[in-house]
């Protein structure tokens, strides 16, 4: 059941938001559950890696729901138009947005600079976590200016480099901003509309470095170099070229933790609240289709099976809560650092 004592923000909202939000667009007044279509938004860009991992969990996911999934981009503004477009509009089925703390991290930047955010964390259920996977440097395959994470610092230090991310205040901004705290490196940091935008700008020379992570960035593992990852082991050897940890190559003590990044899955939570049944079989069919063996075996065929990670609705609340307690300690250096 959906958990609602920390929702005292759908008190207020509720009953104008939830009566249509998980009713979307069933079409000439149907109580029919699911319609033969769902809407689906994606926070990030078409062909990125929060894209690939939906594209790799669709069939399954529909298997379960019994309904067709169809996905709508919803990039741009640090997450936010999708969540807005999760939590506000009444015209769409709202049961998508595979955001990562990204979320939490426009909450946390919107409430330091004192804008009023345009959600909250209240205004989101999840359903659980989809996957984990830890941040990492990229650069081209025939980079020579620097081979490694100490001659990329040193190198920065002296020299205009720029580093590409997708957004401007999510958890692969923050491991470069970790980064520059912690060493003498100097970076102009470049956000751009999602993965897939990144990691073309780095291929096509437009930036020096990209900030990405092991598997949204598997895509560009043949032609790019990996130098190094926040983690304390390397879990993906074949796809990161056996980078080394960071705080390993630089003798640093970078918190790992912010910049690990947990995808989840969510819907709005007014619509939760209106049609608990409609959100237990959405989250029953979306743990479900999470632990089908089929999909796992998918994802072991292309050596990806390690980046799942199950968390249940309340466990995901919990990481999210954590998530915007660091982004609130980190929030005043987003605009410190990052090119608007």
């Amino acid at each position: 059941m959906v958990d609602t004592n920390r929702r005292n923000l759908l008190k207020l909202a509720g009953a104008g938001i939830g009566a249509t939000a998980l009713a979307g667009c069933l079409g000439n007044g149907s109580d029919e559950y699911p319609p033969s279509s769902l809407e689906f938004i994606n926070a990030y860009s078409e062909g990125g890696g929060v894209d690939t991992n939906f594209r790799q969990f669709q069939e399954y996911f529909e298997e379960y729901l019994g309904t067709n999934l169809s996905p709508q981009y919803r990039d741009g503004a640090g997450t936010r138009t999708a969540a807005t477009t999760v939590v506000q509009d009444d015209e769409v089925l709202r049961i998508g947005g595979t955001l990562s703390p990204a979320t939490p991290a426009a909450i946390a930047v919107d409430e330091v600079e004192g804008t009023e955010p345009q959600f909250t964390l209240d205004d989101l259920q999840p359903l659980g976590t989809l996957s984990g996977e830890a941040a990492l440097i990229r650069v081209r395959e025939d980079e020579d200016r620097f081979t490694t994470i100490q001659e990329l610092v040193d190198y920065s230090a002296e020299n205009e480099v720029t580093v590409g991310a997708s957004g401007p205040t999510n958890r692969n901004v923050l491991s470069i901003i970790q980064l520059m705290e912690a060493t003498a490196a100097d970076f102009t940091i470049v956000p751009y509309g999602g993965g897939g935008p990144t990691q073309t700008a780095l291929l096509q020379g437009e930036i020096d470095v990209a900030a990405r992570s092991v598997y949204n960035s598997a895509s560009i593992a043949n032609d790019s170099h990996c130098l190094c990852i926040y983690s304390e082991e390397n879990p993906e050897p074949e796809l990161t070229n056996d980078a080394p940890p960071i705080n390993d190559e630089l003798g640093t003590d970078i918190n790992y933790a912010p910049s690990n990044g947990t995808q989840f899955y969510y819907v709005s939570a007014a619509a939760a609240e209106a049609h608990p049944d409609r959100y237990e079989l959405v989250q029953q069919a979306f743990e479900d289709a999470h632990g089908d063996e089929d999909y796992r075996g998918d994802l072991e065929a292309i050596g990806e099976v390690n980046k799942l990670i199950w968390n249940s609705p309340d466990e995901t609340d919990d990481i999210l809560q954590s998530a915007y307690e660091t982004y609130r300690d980190f929030a005043p250096l987003f605009d410190q650092y990052v090119q608007s």
